[in-house]
């Protein structure tokens, strides 16, 4: 099991990326009681999670694969033959976006469920890559008695723990404390991680918010210039019937 309870998992974001080929991954944030870490996933990993927690299949259903909608990202990973347009690349990214919110849907059912045994079970705990699931194989000896000693001999410590220095006694908390070399050191990582984690997402949700602006930029453009083309259009018309009535009036007058 993990490090203390999971106390709740969101998935904020999805991006592209390009190696080995084109294809995305879902940003998966995970918060313990201490600590709080984002794993990238691809879909295909879902659904190899999917078959490793069936049967029974957890209570939220995973989302489609849509490979229709994803049909242009298989077009650029086999060499761009044909060019993406807007209106394929804004498809794609809603297609993304409601796989995202499926995915999230997905992990926290599970999270929220009655019966645990979705939660607690070593696939689940390994794909959020959950602390228990980073150490070592040795590091269960370490809740095994050592072998008894005469009485004059001293206490031995566990040959894979050491003392920990002075300083670091210093800087203990009621957080670190119960916590060993390996998981302080994560918890170390990823407390510095998780707020550069906070402000790319952030970030993202800026970038997200103008690319949106951007896209409604454009098709109010694109809607001002058929409009001006169908004026333009009339203004010639109504110019090429003036132009006629005009050459009547100058029959009729001589």
């Amino acid at each position: 099991m993990a490090a203390g309870p999971i106390q709740r998992v969101c998935v904020p974001a999805f991006e592209r990326r390009d190696e080995p080929r084109p294809h995305t991954v879902y940003a998966i944030q995970v918060t313990l009681p201490s600590q709080t870490w984002t794993v990238y996933r691809r879909y295909s990993e879902f659904v190899a999670l999917h078959a490793a927690l069936s049967p029974p299949a957890p209570p939220a259903p995973l989302p489609p694969k849509q490979a229709a909608k994803d049909s242009w990202r298989a077009i650029v990973g086999l060499g761009g033959w044909l060019p993406v347009t807007a209106a394929q690349q804004r498809a794609d990214d809603r297609a993304a976006e409601e796989r995202r919110q499926g995915l999230e849907r997905y992990l926290r059912g599970i999270l929220a469920a009655p019966d645990a045994h979705w939660r607690e079970s070593d696939a689940f705990l390994q794909f959020l890559q959950a602390p228990e699931h980073e150490r070592e194989p040795e590091a269960p000896r370490e809740c095994a008695s050592p072998p008894s000693l005469p009485a004059a001999a001293p206490p031995l410590r566990p040959w894979h723990t050491r003392a920990p220095a002075p300083a670091e006694r210093m800087r203990e908390t009621d957080v670190t404390r119960p916590m060993d070399d390996h998981t302080l050191l994560q918890h170390q990582t990823h407390t510095l991680m998780a707020s550069q984690d906070v402000q790319a997402e952030q970030l993202a949700r800026i970038l997200r918010r103008q690319r949106d602006l951007g896209l409604t930029i454009h098709d109010e453009l694109e809607v001002h210039r058929e409009l001006l083309q169908s004026m333009h259009s009339h203004m010639q018309q109504t110019q090429t019937k003036l132009d006629a009535a005009e050459k009547s009036m100058n029959r009729f007058s001589s």
